[in-house]
C-alpha cells in the first residue's frame, strides 16, 4: 500500500506543477479574492510540508471558498492539492469526490482520473480504478508516462492482464525524439527489462532528457549497482534539487551500505526541500539510522516528534516504546 502511495504523491505533484505552468486563468472575481485564495493556497501548501493533512485541507477548503462557482486554473489546481492531502490523511473516500469534482468539470482531464484510478485501487475498487485508467489512457493517448503509472498500478493490484495490454500500448508509441525515448526507457524499467530500459534512456539522455538521470538511477538501484545508480541521482538533483523522492532513495542507498551519517544527511536534506510529498517515509529513514547509530537519545526525540505528527502509526508507536528502554 506504502508503494501505491508513493506513486500517487509523485503524480499528484506533477499534475499540480502542470497546472501552475500554465498559469492561472482568473476568470471572474475581483483581484483581491485572488490574492487571498493564493494566500490561503500557499498556507494549505506549507500546512502538507509539516504533515498536518487535515489542516492544509481545510485551507484550501477556505481558499476555494473565496470564489464560490469560479472554477479557473487556481481552483483545479486548489482540488488537486486538497485531494493529495484527503490521500495522505487517510480519506480516501473524500479525495475520490474531490477527483470526481474535477472531472465533472473537465471530463478530459486525464490527470484527475488517473488520480482517481489510484485512489480506487488504494480503496480496492479495482472495476472503478479499471474504468478510470481507460478513460485517462484515452485522454492522454500518446504519454508513455501515463501507461507506465497505470502498468505499476495495475501490476501492484494483481491486475496483471490489465496491466500487460497497458505495456503493450505503451511501448507502441513512435519515434526516437527524446520524449519517446524516456517514455519507452520507463515503461521498461517499470516490466523489469532493464537492458532494454537502460538503451532507450540512455538514447533520450542523448538527446537532453534529463529526466532520464532519474530512471537510469533507478534501473541501476533495481539491479544492486548502488554507485552507478548515485551517480545518476546526483545528476538528476543537479537539475531538480528539491526532488525530495530522489533524495530519499540517496538515503537508502547510503543506508544499506551502512553509511549512516550520510542517510541522514540525505534525509535530512530531502527534509528541507520546498513542497515535501514523502517527508513521512524520510523521517523515518532518519530516525532509523539514528537507532543504526548507536544515538538512542536522538532517536527517540525525533521518534516523540514523528509521532505528534503521525500519531496512528502502529510501528512506530512500538518502536517508541522501545526507544524509552534504552
Amino acid at each position: 500500500m506504502k508503494y501505491l502511495i508513493v506513486k500517487l504523491r509523485r503524480f499528484g505533484a506533477a499534475a499540480g506543477a502542470a497546472l501552475l505552468a500554465a498559469g492561472f486563468a482568473c476568470g471572474c472575481g475581483d483581484e483581491k479574492q485572488v490574492e487571498r485564495e493564493q494566500a490561503k493556497r500557499q498556507a494549505g501548501l506549507e500546512l502538507l510540508d509539516q504533515g498536518d493533512y487535515a489542516g492544509a485541507v481545510d485551507a484550501f477548503n477556505k481558499a476555494l471558498q473565496e470564489r464560490v462557482g469560479i472554477v479557473s486554473n487556481l481552483e483545479e489546481d486548489l482540488n488537486f492539492y486538497k485531494a493529495h492531502a484527503q490521500m495522505e490523511a487517510g480519506s480516501v473516500k473524500d479525495a475520490i469526490a474531490t477527483y470526481t469534482a474535477i472531472i465533472d468539470y473537465d471530463s478530459k482531464n486525464a490527470d484527475a482520473y488517473y488520480l482517481r484510478g489510484c485512489a480506487y485501487i488504494s480503496a480496492g475498487q479495482s472495476k472503478e480504478a479499471a474504468a478510470d485508467f481507460k478513460h485517462a489512457a484515452d485522454n492522454n493517448k500518446k504519454n508513455g508516462q501515463m501507461y507506465a503509472g497505470i502498468y505499476e498500478q495495475l501490476v501492484m493490484a494483481g491486475l496483471l492482464d490489465d496491466a500487460a495490454a497497458y505495456l503493450e500500448e505503451g511501448l507502441k508509441i513512435k519515434g526516437d525524439g527524446a520524449d519517446a525515448c524516456l517514455s519507452r526507457g520507463r515503461l521498461y524499467y517499470v516490466s523489469g527489462d532493464y537492458e532494454k530500459a537502460a538503451e532507450e534512456l540512455n538514447a533520450a539522455l542523448e538527446k537532453k532528457a534529463a529526466a532520464a538521470n532519474l530512471y537510469l538511477g533507478r534501473v541501476y538501484q533495481a539491479q544492486g549497482q548502488n554507485e552507478e545508480a548515485r551517480s545518476y541521482y546526483e545528476a538528476y538533483l543537479e537539475e531538480n534539487p528539491n526532488d525530495s523522492n530522489v533524495l530519499y532513495e540517496l538515503g537508502q542507498i547510503s543506508f544499506k551500505e551502512e553509511n549512516y551519517e550520510q542517510a541522514v544527511s540525505w534525509f535530512e536534506e530531502g527534509m528541507a526541500c520546498k513542497n515535501v510529498i514523502n517527508k513521512r517515509e524520510l523521517w523515518a529513514g532518519k530516525i532509523a539510522c539514528l537507532e543504526y547509530m548507536g544515538n538512542f537519545e536522538a532517536a527517540k526525540q525525533e521518534m516523540q516528534a514523528y509521532l505528534e505528527s503521525y500519531p496512528n502509526d502502529g510501528a512506530a508507536q512500538r518502536e517508541y516504546v522501545f526507544l524509552k528502554t534504552r
